[in-house]
């Protein structure tokens, strides 16, 4: 009897073993369908969200009135901003749709500088004209070349899961697979719009500011580590280098990591070579059903950025879209607000967990201000409003302006009718310097 038990127990094992490994490979194959599919159906929201870019620009352009101008410019850069969160959430080598990402903030920023001109009630040049007009012509093709990369996606030409599958273990075959892939050619078009100078975070003339950021040049070893210390609480794990960040402001280390929730999702950030510091991070999950409020989801990236070590930051203003909250935060030295010295946090309203952050504008201009009293009192700034606004509060702001100088201002945030506005006088001449209509809506609130 007992010389065949040892067969029967070994028949065993390796019928469970088998059995195992069947159930395995029948879920990795299921979860590969799912990527794939989940893929898909962001690229197809990519296309919907560039559409939309390019028809809203269009109605901007054509409007008669103001007010629908800036209600279409407005359209526009919500539109560009959604779909550069759906591109970034895409299987592809960060360098390989840097370009794309560029063209699409600079298309919502610069449709935000076109409304703030228009809200104020100044004409638009021909030149500014012409410059949304090379951007909606961009934008066409933009939408064109991705109709035509779904259509080839549909016919089996390349498949997403491969894709990231193939992404994981190693990016040169990737970028050789997407050669058949429009995003190259896409890419290469790109480099032909035009520069844009206009005053905004993202415009062409600021690109040469020296960054103020201080510290040792690290190595990507060193660089890995520190990402992994000042994430920790975000479950980063297995940090591997992608390649390095050239010919920007902040030249850095792009580094991809897997996040230790046992689902293998893949998250993506940058690293200083100097100083190691985070300049962005994205971690691109699907989002759940919100479970938290704003106020909630504020405290969480307050406490974040307590974390990360940035002190004196203070809320500015939020604004939240599927299931996921940004929260800009400004620099504060003493009693005055510093716009310069900017962060964004991006927390998942699921579950409060920091998904994104974006330092870049902190990181480039921050330092300790020689800040000279205000030559106007707070009163005597206020005298300089239009008497038929409410005032609801005035503080001490530094704005930049287009000439990358920074003016020492009176920020006064009043109510005309149903519309709240933030008013800048300036604290040494008593000029209006700059007027934004703060748009208030369910999920946050936009200033244009």
């Amino acid at each position: 009897m007992r010389r065949y038990l040892l067969p029967t127990v070994l028949v065993l094992a390796l019928l469970a073993t088998a059995g195992w490994g069947f159930y395995q490979r029948n879920q990795s194959r299921e979860y590969h369908t799912y990527l794939d599919l989940q893929f898909q159906r962001q690229f197809y929201e990519l296309i919907g969200h560039v559409e939309n870019a390019q028809v809203d620009l269009s109605k901007a352009m054509v409007s008669g009135s103001s007010k629908d101008m800036t209600k279409y410019l407005y359209d526009t850069l919500q539109q560009a901003y959604l779909a550069q969160e759906k591109l970034t959430q895409l299987p592809f080598h960060h360098s390989t749709i840097r370009k794309t990402e560029k063209f699409l903030n600079q298309l919502g920023d610069y449709s935000t500088a076109m409304a703030n001109k228009s809200i104020e009630g100044i004409t638009l040049t021909e030149s500014e004209f012409g410059t949304l007009k090379e951007l909606q012509s961009y934008a066409n093709l933009l939408s064109r070349e991705l109709i035509e990369m779904q259509q080839e996606v549909v016919s089996g030409g390349v498949n997403f899961g491969d894709l990231r599958r193939e992404g994981n273990r190693d990016l040169n075959r990737v970028d050789e697979q997407m050669k058949n892939f429009r995003l190259i050619s896409i890419e290469e078009r790109m480099q032909e719009y035009p520069e844009l100078i206009y005053d905004g975070p993202f415009s062409e003339h600021i690109k040469d500011i020296k960054p103020r950021l201080e510290g040792k040049e690290v190595t990507s070893d060193e660089a890995i580590t520190m990402a992994g210390e000042a994430l920790r609480d975000q479950r980063v794990q297995n940090i591997r280098l992608v390649g390095e960040i050239e010919n920007t402001r902040l030249n850095g280390y792009y580094l991809r990591a897997t996040q230790g929730n046992g689902n293998g999702e893949e998250v993506s950030m940058a690293v200083s070579k100097i100083g190691g510091r985070i300049i962005w991070f994205l971690n691109p999950r699907d989002i759940e059903e919100s479970q938290l409020d704003k106020k909630e989801a504020q405290r969480i990236a307050e406490d974040f950025l307590q974390q990360q070590g940035y002190k004196d930051m203070v809320p500015t203003y939020t604004m939240a879209a599927e299931g996921q909250m940004v929260v800009n935060f400004a620099y504060k030295q003493a009693d005055v607000i510093v716009y310069s010295d900017l962060i964004k946090v991006k927390v998942a309203l699921d579950n409060g967990e920091i998904i994104g952050m974006e330092t870049e504008g902190y990181l480039t201009t921050h330092h300790k201000r020689d800040i000279k009293e205000p030559q106007l009192s707070e009163e005597d700034a206020r005298e300089k409003l239009n008497s038929a606004v409410e005032v609801e509060y005035g503080r001490l702001a530094l704005i930049p302006n287009s000439g990358n100088k920074e003016i020492l201002t009176y920020e006064f945030k009043v109510k005309f009718g149903e519309d709240h506005y933030l008013v800048y006088i300036d604290a040494e001449s008593g000029e209006q310097r700059r007027i934004l209509l703060m748009i208030q809506q369910e999920d946050g609130t936009l200033v244009i």
